[in-house]
């Protein structure tokens, strides 16, 4: 652990506050998902993987009796009387507190007052998981300050249970699963109806790497989108008499749906085809066929799901312009309605297509994307 780490930060910041050094500090990564997107609320297969950009939490008993929630990075503080409410916060401003609150009671909830301090370097809004971050976190840590269970499962399902009863985003288990069990050089290909999971090699360094570009628009799942396109699934799912994880497109295409959902659907089950595909390219070090993968994901991401945005599509439209020049693929990564582009870029020619991107966003957008290489990195831990 570093000096600058989140764990440190989050160490120092809540020995400053309380004037006594937490009980325990845990950590979990943020996500990039290569592929498999909108498709584990229905069970299907994805493809992430942790990246090298950590949240972490502090936390100890309360010996003044007082329950304190603290996020420094967002200026933001709840405190309580007593132990933790049982009930979601609803006032704008302490909402923050019920990605915790939402774990603490899927894990039974408390009678003993408590302090949690969090900090983050996982971009907040930027479709890299930043809320599973701080849920695993946290997950983790309580379960080393309780002696509780920590295997990744219920860590991830501890998340999960979080962010639909207390955050209100209807999400899968993909992003707090690979927060959990990430594994450092390694994507996971995650099968969310069975929740196992298996190591896929990313490439070595030295060929490509993945390029994030942030589009500058934040997303927020919980503000209708998401749940809107959660629902459509459902429908086709209704409609069919299964599920898409099981369905063709003939079994789509013979559905009495509307138009709309017709087209969620066909994305779903023709994404889940992409992952197995690029779990392949992965393994035979085929990145040009990877990179038209993730093309092919983002036009259904696009025009299939609608779940894009002009400034992503831009990115991936100059990374298609790109390919003979080192840029193997792109696609949006995350939710959607804003956040990032990820783009499979060989090593060499990082630089150069790396300044052709923020150079033509920035005609277009007038605005110069921040960027990052990002690395597959190992999930949650206990700090020492």
């Amino acid at each position: 652990m570093n000096e600058t780490s989140a764990a440190a930060r989050a160490r120092a910041a809540f020995t400053r506050r309380f004037g006594v050094p937490p009980a325990i500090v845990a950590s979990a990564p943020g996500r990039v998902n290569l592929i498999g997107e909108h498709v584990d609320y229905t069970g299907g297969l994805v493809l992430p993987f942790a990246i090298d950009a950590r949240a972490a939490l502090a936390l100890g008993p309360a010996e003044d009796g007082r329950t304190v929630f603290l996020a420094p990075d967002l200026d933001a503080e709840t405190s309580h009387p007593g132990p933790p409410p049982r009930h979601p916060e609803t006032d704008p401003s302490r909402r923050f507190a019920n990605h915790l609150l939402g774990v603490l009671q899927a894990a039974g909830g408390t009678d003993a007052p408590i302090r949690a301090l969090v900090t983050s370097d996982v971009p907040s809004g930027g479709g890299l998981s930043s809320s599973a971050a701080i849920e695993v976190a946290f997950a983790t840590a309580w379960a080393g300050f309780t002696d509780g269970a920590s295997d990744p499962k219920t860590l991830a399902r501890l998340a999960m249970r979080a962010e639909h009863e207390f955050v209100g985003t209807p999400c899968g288990i993909m992003d707090m699963l690979v927060s959990a069990a990430g594994r450092a050089g390694n994507a996971l290909r995650i099968d969310c109806r069975s929740v196992t999971w298996r190591p896929v090699p990313m490439p070595p360094e030295d060929h490509a790497v993945i390029l994030l570009v942030d589009s500058g628009v934040t997303h927020r799942l919980r503000d209708g989108g998401y749940a809107e396109r959660r629902a459509a699934c459902e429908r086709a799912e209704a409609a069919i008499g299964g599920s898409l994880r099981d369905a063709t497109r003939e079994d789509v295409a013979a559905a009495t749906l509307e138009t709309t959902d017709r087209r969620r659907a066909f994305h779903v089950v023709e994404e889940n085809a992409r992952v197995d595909a690029m779990v392949t390219a992965l393994e035979n070090g085929d990145f040009a066929g990877a990179g038209r993968l993730l093309f092919e994901g983002h036009r259904s991401l696009r025009d299939g799901f609608e779940v894009s945005i002009p400034e992503i599509d831009h990115i991936v439209e100059i990374a298609e312009r790109r390919v003979d020049a080192g840029c193997f693929g792109a696609r949006m990564t995350g939710g959607g309605f804003g956040g990032s582009a990820l783009v499979l870029v060989s090593t060499p020619t990082l630089e150069a297509n790396r300044d052709v991107i923020v150079e033509a966003f920035a005609a277009r957008f007038g605005r110069r994307p921040a960027t990052r290489v990002v690395r597959a990195s190992t999930g949650a831990m206990l700090e020492p």
